[in-house]
């Protein structure tokens, strides 16, 4: 009896230098961004400190929606009804982004929202409907969780250097409301110039979890 058809691929298989450099180049430009407010915060307006934070907040959202999107994904068959779905999801979403936004008399939100999740819409829509499709997309939301929420709490104990985000320029960062990223704003834009630049990395080396790690990819594909 062959054991071929059981046996799954030691290593995944990669893919071309073009198209991992495209996948990794918007959270790239995105943790260039929020390294340069740490450096420079205000190289881009006063503001822009107080909108990279609001700009992690908008990703933790996002965290969510690429989860309930890549079940939809798997769900549907076919393009076309996989396009009005996630066109869907991205409606509620941005209407709840929207809310967010008003609330805050900033608009900027909205088109950040945008901006990220085209980084997320891009590796959904770039990969096929195959078990090897299925592997990435588990392993890239384990990844963002993995990196958010152990970047929350390594942030919060690490001695982050402040660079150009000192004590003396924070009461024009226009930052208001009370806790640990308000008090020491520096925390969660270093989080974001880690936070995405390990991701650009992770999309460059085009990184995935062993299937062992995944329990959704335990089970072969019934036949």
């Amino acid at each position: 009896m062959s054991n071929s058809a059981s046996t799954e691929p030691l290593a995944p298989l990669r893919k071309p230098a073009l198209l991992r450099a495209l996948a990794a180049l918007p959270d790239a430009i995105t943790a260039g961004v929020f390294l340069v407010l740490w450096v420079a915060p205000f190289a881009f307006g006063e503001s822009g400190v107080r909108n990279g934070m609001l700009l992690m907040l908008v990703e933790f959202v996002l965290i969510h929606a690429t989860a309930m999107m890549g079940a939809t994904v798997e769900a549907r068959s076919g393009r076309v009804a996989k396009v009005r779905v996630l066109l869907g999801f991205g409606l509620l979403y941005a209407l709840f982004i929207g809310a967010f936004a008003f609330a805050f008399r900033e608009w900027w939100p909205v088109y950040a929202f945008g901006w990220l999740l085209l980084a997320k819409l891009m590796r959904l829509f770039g990969s096929a409907d195959s078990d090897e499709a299925r592997w990435q997309r588990h392993s890239d939301w384990a990844l963002t969780c993995m990196l958010y929420l152990g970047g929350v709490f390594a942030t919060l104990f690490l001695p982050l250097p402040r660079l150009g985000i000192t004590r003396e320029i924070q009461p024009q960062l226009g930052i208001e409301g009370s806790g640990e990223w308000v008090s020491n704003p520096h925390i969660v834009i270093a989080f974001g110039a880690l936070y995405f630049g390990a991701l650009a990395w992770a999309r460059w080396r085009d990184f995935r979890f062993p299937r062992a790690h995944l329990p959704n990819l335990k089970k072969p594909p019934s036949t």
